[in-house]
């Protein structure tokens, strides 16, 4: 990773730029002047960012780190709706800055994060000065769009064996193939179920060879065996 650029008005501008490659076509005289009144913040592990009903103050333009989207059900689970790196805007803060209503979800920051952050207000007036900028906006919109579909139609359609399988893959894959650092719990949020339902799916998984288990910890087995378990039509 390239070591961060020093804090200055202009470095931030260049940063901002290189984690977003999507918005250089898109930038105008504007963006300088806009990148100019953010200010770079730092937050720790599992800070919560936002809650649900809370009101949208700022946004942030992530430069490190990752941050989980969330949504509370009233019998106290959790399901992630999606995850937000560098080169992505959250869905639901800009709705809430649009709307002027109070955020959907919750946001919390799975690793230590350091972000551009600027006024909802100064966000607003710069989409309204800015026709390049607000096209880039729109765009992005439309794309978030079409992750949240496919997630409701995976919750709807999709056995949990078939999603479980394939976040565990996807998983895997970033992790060049390492053992996951995650529990049954943390699982349990991130598919939107209960604890004993995912431990017992993960020990189908175990009995048929596709991973093992350990405390905290889960260990890739077999690659294959655990595609297998992602196709729809397994007969």
């Amino acid at each position: 990773m390239s070591q961060p650029l020093p804090d200055s008005p202009h470095s931030q501008y260049l940063e901002l730029l290189e984690k977003y490659p999507d918005l250089r076509p898109f930038v105008d005289e504007n963006a300088l002047q806009f990148v100019n009144k953010a200010t770079i913040m730092n937050f720790d592990r599992g800070t919560l960012l936002f809650s649900e009903s809370s009101p949208c103050t700022n946004f942030m333009w992530l430069i490190e780190g990752t941050v989980r989207v969330f949504k509370n059900s009233p019998e106290g689970r959790e399901m992630t709706l999606y995850r937000v790196e560098p080169g992505d805007l959250c869905l639901l803060s800009l709705n809430a800055m649009f709307s002027q209503q109070p955020y959907p979800a919750s946001a919390m920051a799975v690793t230590p994060i350091r972000g551009l952050v600027i006024s909802a207000e100064q966000f607003r007036t710069f989409l309204d000065r800015s026709r390049a900028f607000r096209d880039y906006v729109i765009l992005t919109l439309t794309q978030r769009l079409t992750d949240i579909i496919s997630l409701v139609s995976d919750i709807a359609f999709r056995r949990l064996d078939l999603r479980l399988a394939c976040f565990l893959g996807s998983q895997f894959e970033r992790s060049g193939g390492r053992p996951l650092r995650i529990t049954h719990s943390e699982l349990a949020q991130e598919l939107g179920t209960s604890r004993e339902v995912i431990s017992r799916i993960l020990k189908e998984f175990e009995r048929q060879q596709c991973i093992s288990l350990s405390r905290g910890m889960i260990h890739l087995v077999s690659q294959e065996g655990l595609e297998w378990f992602t196709q729809e039509d397994k007969e």
